[in-house]
């Protein structure tokens, strides 16, 4: 799919997207779209051309239409702002808020990559080389885990990840990550992600026993919904997770390496939704 960070303008996205989307889906038109985002065929392919802007009032189904959430949908939303921008200070901030977000733009882990998520050990020993500067260390980096794990698992670990291009050494034999921020894929990496989540529910398990309660947060909330909130919860979760991410961007300094879960599994459900008795 196209990549909305290549752009500095929204359309010139708009329009790649609809050059390939036209590609896998023939019978997609100006006038399909219109209908769906309740616009006019030839405005809309106005502005698809360059010659007009979206109202603000239609960005948010254009993200729905294109499927931008999280860091992706604030992207365009700012690209939008960028190109109505009146004066050069306007476009000044604009500006910087795209290549702020470019910055922390988590890259897609490929297929080819999928065994990254087979140990949470490969997900900390990456995140922890951020930290400081670290060579073929492995007892050192295996101590500093929480739980501390062999340094024959972070010697694994560090050969995983070079192997999958996620870390590399430089000049001086410090390992260095390649990409800041990384997010699942789709597809063939579902099972191995399940696997991982398991892990990930495991280590929370040990923090509430091992881990002193000013250093970690571990809460929830109980609440009834109806069918259509749970969509209006996650999108609340994918744009935390964004939010997350531009923060930590601007740290500077780390020396830990925490990992931030987000829960929202139900508890109880209809018979029709498939709960069972």
């Amino acid at each position: 799919m196209a990549s909305v960070y290549a752009h500095t303008d929204y359309r010139a996205f708009l329009r790649e997207w609809f050059s390939e989307e036209k590609e896998r889906r023939p019978a997609l038109s100006y006038r399909w779209m219109g209908q769906k985002l309740l616009m006019d065929a030839s405005l809309l392919a106005k502005i698809f051309g360059g010659e007009r802007h979206l109202s603000a009032s239609r960005v948010q189904p254009v993200l729905d239409m294109v499927g931008l959430s999280g860091l992706e949908a604030e992207y365009l939303r700012i690209l939008v702002q960028y190109g109505k921008s009146k004066s050069a200070k306007e476009s000044q901030v604009c500006f910087a808020k795209l290549a702020e977000l470019r910055r922390v733009a988590p890259v897609a882990v490929d297929d080819s990559q999928a065994g990254y998520w087979d140990s949470w050990v490969n997900v900390a020993v990456r995140s922890l080389v951020s930290c400081g500067s670290f060579k073929d260390e492995w007892e050192r980096i295996g101590a500093l885990l929480r739980p501390q794990v062999s340094g024959a698992k972070v010697k694994e670990a560090v050969a995983t990840l070079a192997r999958l291009g996620f870390v590399e050494k430089d000049q001086d034999g410090f390992w260095r990550v390649r990409e800041p921020f990384l997010r699942d894929g789709k597809g063939p990496q579902v099972r191995a992600l399940r696997h991982f989540h398991r892990q990930s529910l495991l280590l929370a398990v040990e923090a509430i026993e091992n881990v002193p309660v000013d250093r970690r947060d571990i809460s929830s909330v109980t609440v009834s919904i109806p069918e259509s909130g749970y969509a209006e919860i996650s999108e609340m979760v994918r744009d935390f997770r964004s939010r997350l991410l531009t923060a930590v961007s601007r740290m500077r300094g780390p020396d830990r390496v925490y990992q931030v879960s987000i829960q929202a599994i139900p508890l109880a459900l209809p018979p029709s939704d498939g709960a069972e008795g």
